[in-house]
């Protein structure tokens, strides 16, 4: 019995020193493999839009767009990476006429993981909201290109007395069901789509998925907000639906022509005023009233 005990414990002994080593093996191939894939060059954004306020002083504005690569072990080289950028045949922007490439070669440096490419933007042709898109794409790379190898800048060209920018929260205020519930402040972005048409990023705490759009009247700068976004879908923030002065829900806050417009300041400062809530029914409104001063 002692020596087929002792045979058994040699095969065993056998079996499980196969599995380990087996195991052994794929680890180490898992090692080996890992880290192994291209370095791959790509634009840091896929799109993004420029607001060019038109200014005959100004005939051209410098832009960068970022340049970055992953891949690999997902570190940053220790070496250079190289690329080369060009216009895309797809660019509705034409090179030499709506445009500049500052350079068409740029180099990554070693131990960083992205560098900027420049565009010179000319400024002196570009018409008033018709929009347009210079489509960039990298041609080459010292190491490999991405798929996704394309960059989209819209130019939004407006006219001076835009009100499209970027605004500090002057004064904020937040009803909740007839009390003041809170003051905001930070930033707030208008952009926008065409003459006297804007869009109203966020509202008060909630920055995320509560778009609105606006018009303003040239002859009397009294700010409309719309009850429906450009596809005709009704507006809802947080969910339930606007309120605008033409509703006469509003139950804590005036809402008409006094709080409700826009102004534009000797020094080129535009002061925007804009009430606006949603309906959760009588008593339980949610309204908001806001003084905004454009930045630039």
């Amino acid at each position: 019995m002692k020596k087929i005990f002792s045979k058994y414990s040699i095969i065993g002994s056998l079996l499980l020193t196969i599995v380990f080593t087996s195991c052994d093996t794929i680890v180490d191939q898992d090692e080996i493999d890992f880290g192994t894939g291209p370095i791959l060059a790509q634009f840091q954004n896929t799109t993004d839009e420029l607001n060019i306020i038109k200014n005959p002083a100004v005939t051209f504005i410098d832009y960068d767009i970022p340049i970055t690569y992953f891949g690999g072990r997902n570190v940053v080289l220790d070496r250079p990476v190289e690329v080369t950028i060009a216009t895309s045949a797809d660019s509705e922007a034409k090179e030499g006429v709506d445009f500049e490439l500052t350079s068409t070669a740029l180099t990554i440096p070693a131990g960083e993981n992205s560098a900027n490419a420049s565009v010179r933007i000319l400024t002196t042709d570009l018409i008033p909201f018709d929009f347009k898109d210079v489509i960039l794409e990298i041609t080459s790379s010292s190491e490999a290109v991405s798929d996704v190898n394309t960059m989209n800048l819209t130019l939004k060209t407006l006219d001076e007395n835009t009100l499209a920018g970027t605004y500090d929260v002057e004064d904020g205020q937040y009803w909740n069901s007839g009390a003041l519930a809170g003051n905001y402040s930070g930033t707030v972005s208008i952009e926008a789509v065409s003459p006297d048409l804007y869009r109203h990023v966020g509202i008060g705490f909630w920055p995320e998925d509560n778009d609105f759009y606006f018009t303003v009247d040239p002859a009397t700068n009294v700010i409309t907000v719309l009850k429906e976004d450009l596809e005709g879908v009704p507006t809802l923030l947080n969910g339930s639906p606007i309120m605008t002065c033409a509703g006469g829900k509003f139950e804590s806050v005036v809402c008409d022509e006094t709080t409700t417009n826009q102004e534009l300041k000797p020094d080129g400062k535009h002061i925007v005023k804009i009430t606006t809530g949603y309906f959760r029914g009588a008593g339980a409104t949610r309204e908001f009233t806001e003084t905004l001063i454009r930045q630039n």
